[in-house]
């Protein structure tokens, strides 16, 4: 509840970090209708995500689509690993939360 570092956009996503040694841990609060199309490629300048994640959900639904064209669907109580390369998308109209390290 006390990042070191927030990020936020206009929508009420919004980003937590917290530093633990040498690795970052992230809260993420993704509001129905985020992509990372629209609010992470025109500040990341990449086509895809190139960041390896673990990260357990909270609650919401999310779908990430990776480069070679696999796609995976977590929700919430599922433990993922997503490997670099790939979109993602919020789905439904509850906002998602994820813990992400």
């Amino acid at each position: 509840d006390k990042p070191d570092e927030v990020f936020s956009d206009d929508d009420g996503t919004r980003t937590d970090l917290v530093a633990v040694g040498d690795n970052m841990v992230t809260r993420s609060v993704m509001q129905p209708g985020w992509s990372w199309e629209q609010y992470v490629t025109p500040q990341a300048g990449t086509d895809s995500c190139p960041i390896d994640h673990r990260e357990v959900i909270l609650s919401g639904r999310i779908r990430y689509l990776m480069d070679d064209g696999t796609e995976l669907i977590g929700k919430a109580g599922d433990y993922l690993e997503i490997s670099p390369g790939h979109l993602a998308w919020v789905l439904g109209d509850e906002p998602c939360v994820t813990i992400d390290w």
